[in-house]
């Protein structure tokens, strides 16, 4: 079982400027949260050492090409299980993996650049993997919110995204640099250009660009089971639609809604929830949900398991080596 850490007043103020700009200095957080800087550093440690949040580069999927996605319901023989979703989170195209329980044995979210090279995953990537038995498709057509978005309070208070400028065509270096920010998205410039043979004041200017145009954010990614969110849901819904905007907007500001995706095939949004216990989300079921107008039938699968959950989509065949 995890370890629960229960975020202090510092530590949630810390993780909340950290969500707006990952790479905000000791110095300056100090300044923010009106502390020493030393006990910002020992927060800090403290909060990655017990992999609490993680600091790391996201790039925009759309700005690289990288905007079709899908989430894929599947089932599983009997006794397979474990070796299936072994190979599935081993699979490039797939940034989340999961156990679920409910109408699916296993639930997995796909980004790729085209619908064309969806449908050769789904048939060669998926269908090469002996065991599965059925498979169904939802394709995302907006992503309403991320999952690196999430924070324990107001979102508002947690994320916003700068107005982006138009960016130039990204090449080898750019790459180069955003592999090492995807590790940690507080490397200094000095360790990066060391590693990359070029200057510092180079790859400060490449990753200032990267920043200004939006196709690169540093996040503070939070792990809701480490401070006390046990409880994960994935949850399909129909919704009436001519409130399906309305919908999204009551979602999408809920502190308990990690992923919130609009789509097509027997879901029209699909949610990703977390609690602090299987009562909380019964709560959230039969009394949030309920209350909301629009919403017609909801299909609860719970997560037993996350077995993969990654942003590096799109990098690895961008970078030569």
């Amino acid at each position: 079982m995890s370890t629960i850490d229960r975020l202090d007043p510092l530590e949630a103020k810390i993780l909340a400027h950290l969500q707006t700009d990952g790479r905000s200095s000791y110095t300056a957080l100090a300044e923010l949260c009106d502390v020493a800087e030393g006990t910002i550093r020992k927060r800090m440690r403290r909060l990655e050492s017990r992999r609490v949040v993680r600091i790391i580069g996201v790039v925009d999927p759309v700005a690289i090409g990288m905007d079709t996605v899908a989430v894929v319901w599947l089932r599983v023989e009997r006794g397979r299980l474990t070796e299936v979703v072994d190979r599935i989170k081993a699979l490039q195209e797939t940034y989340y993996v999961a156990y679920t329980t409910g109408a699916s044995d296993i639930l997995a979210i796909v980004r790729v650049p085209s619908q064309g090279e969806l449908i050769t995953f789904l048939t060669k990537g998926l269908g090469s993997i002996q065991g599965l038995t059925e498979m169904e498709t939802s394709m995302v057509l907006r992503t309403c919110k991320q999952s690196y978005q999430w924070s324990p309070w107001s979102s508002k208070m947690a994320f916003s995204k700068p107005k982006a400028e138009e960016a130039d065509e990204l090449d080898g270096v750019d790459w180069d640099i955003i592999r090492y920010l995807q590790q940690d998205g507080r490397m200094t410039f000095v360790t990066i250009a060391d590693a990359l043979g070029i200057t510092e004041s180079t790859v400060r200017r490449r990753v200032t660009a990267l920043l200004q145009s939006g196709v690169l954010k540093v996040a503070a990614v939070i792990d809701p089971t480490r401070i006390g969110f046990a409880t994960v849901a994935m949850i399909g819904m129909k919704v009436e639609r001519q409130r399906i905007d309305e919908v999204v907007s009551v979602l999408s500001a809920m502190n308990s809604v990690r992923y919130l995706a609009l789509a097509t095939g027997k879901y029209d949004l699909i949610i990703e929830v977390v609690q602090e216990s299987n009562e909380q989300l019964l709560d959230f079921l039969v009394g949030t949900l309920e209350d909301i107008p629009g919403i017609v039938r909801t299909d609860t699968h719970l997560l037993l398991k996350l077995s993969k959950e990654t942003y590096d989509w799109g990098v690895a065949k961008e970078v030569s080596k």
